[in-house]
């Protein structure tokens, strides 16, 4: 429930910034929020997993934890928000973008903050918390965007407002997690290096799902093509939106399969996927059925493509969700290094025919591209979970290492 009201923020951003920006203003909006994205899934070293799986665990470490967490958010986050401003800067006959660049630099380590500080919030069970800073951060988001789209709608003042809302949103995550705690305020690097082994796989195995999702964007920009960046913005946005039940399912599910043990661990992953797919399913198609006239209705005529771009992007959607299930039961066996590879084939098969294609298919063939990539990763990582399965006399039973 509290994912499907927290979908209004995301729509309702993305509404404001294509009516107020037009296609070529939201395409530049759309990718500075992703090289934030983008740096901030770098620098997360998967820790968010690793804290997700230690805390559920040993509960003791907590403040230590969110001791870490806040020293990599904004050491690591900062490092990365210049080093993707750095790659921005090599595209060879790219349009530049200007000062708008410079909002990556806080924007980056704000967004990694967030993560690491919801993803504790479930470690500790604090589930309640948990829809509470979602809805907060979505709320106070919309907001900012509202009233600067008010004031002066233009990329440069959508993105101060954005970077405000980000920080304000990390304050109030951080005092709400942390109430009760006893912080202190030195870098363990003990811990991080304990950690840093599942981290680093779960780091991995995120970072190549983004890069499957953020590939048109790497695309597009390459080819300077602006106005079908914003075209493909709320494309995906509407994706992302739609992936908010499953990941926020997957981020739940994880810590009660770390603790579960043989044939429960298999049954709570067949249950969930089958009526999460099911869900998904039909939710899919009722996008399918109703997205012309949605588009036209809160985007604008100008946005008409965006409609058959969404088409192409829902059965990827489908398969994401599902797919996000069966990482989950994966991971709970430690990240077999055979779930990287997956994601690894995947992901190279997307760049390869991407880049092959976009000269002939334009930005309709990137988004099949990506559906029929996304398909490829679930079928495999599913095939990989029936080996754990109990019936096969397999490893289904055994605590991770």
């Amino acid at each position: 429930m509290a994912r499907c009201i927290a979908m209004i923020g995301p729509f309702g951003i993305a509404i404001i910034s294509a009516r107020m920006l037009g296609p070529e203003g939201q395409g530049r909006y759309y990718y500075v929020v992703t090289l934030a994205t983008i740096g901030a899934q770098f620098a997360s070293f998967g820790i968010h997993a690793s804290n997700t799986y230690r805390v559920a665990k040993q509960p003791s470490l907590l403040s230590p934890i969110l001791t870490n967490s806040a020293w990599i958010a904004i050491v690591g986050g900062s490092v990365a928000a210049c080093a993707v401003v750095a790659f921005d800067l090599v595209i060879e006959g790219a349009t530049r973008l200007g000062t708008s660049l410079l909002f990556v630099l806080p924007l980056c380590p704000a967004t990694l903050f967030f993560l690491y500080l919801s993803n504790i919030a479930i470690a500790i069970s604090r589930t309640t918390l948990f829809n509470g800073l979602i809805l907060v951060s979505s709320a106070v988001s919309l907001a900012a965007i509202a009233i600067a789209a008010y004031i002066l709608p233009t990329v440069n003042v959508l993105l101060s407002a954005l970077v405000a809302s980000s920080l304000i949103i990390c304050i109030v995550s951080w005092i709400l997690v942390a109430r009760g705690v006893r912080i202190s305020w030195r870098f363990d690097p003990v811990l991080f290096k304990d950690g840093i082994a599942f981290a680093a796989r779960a780091h991995a195995t995120s970072l190549l799902a983004f890069f499957m999702a953020r590939t048109g964007v790497v695309v597009l920009r390459h080819y300077g093509a602006f106005d079908d960046l914003g075209h493909w913005s709320i494309a995906v946005q509407i994706s992302d939106a739609l992936l908010l039940l499953p990941a926020t399912i997957g981020i739940l599910l994880f810590p009660s399969l770390v603790r579960a043990e043989g044939e429960s661990r298999w049954k709570d992953f067949k249950l969930v996927t089958l009526q999460l797919g099911g869900v998904m399913a039909v939710l899919c198609l009722a996008v399918a059925g109703m997205i012309f006239p949605l588009i036209d209705v809160a985007f604008g005529p100008a946005y008409t493509q965006t409609g058959s771009i969404m088409l192409a992007l829902l059965p990827g959607v489908f398969f994401l969700a599902v797919t996000s299930t069966v990482s989950q039961f994966l991971s709970a066996f430690g990240i077999p290094w055979s779930q990287i590879v997956v994601w690894i084939l995947g992901f190279g098969m997307q760049v390869v025919l991407s880049m092959l294609l976009f000269d002939k298919y334009g930005v309709l063939g990137l988004a099949w591209v990506q559906s029929g990539c996304a398909a490829f990763v679930c079928f495999c990582l599913f095939m990989k979970a029936r080996k754990y399965a109990p019936e096969r006399g397999s490893t289904a039973s055994a605590r991770p290492r």
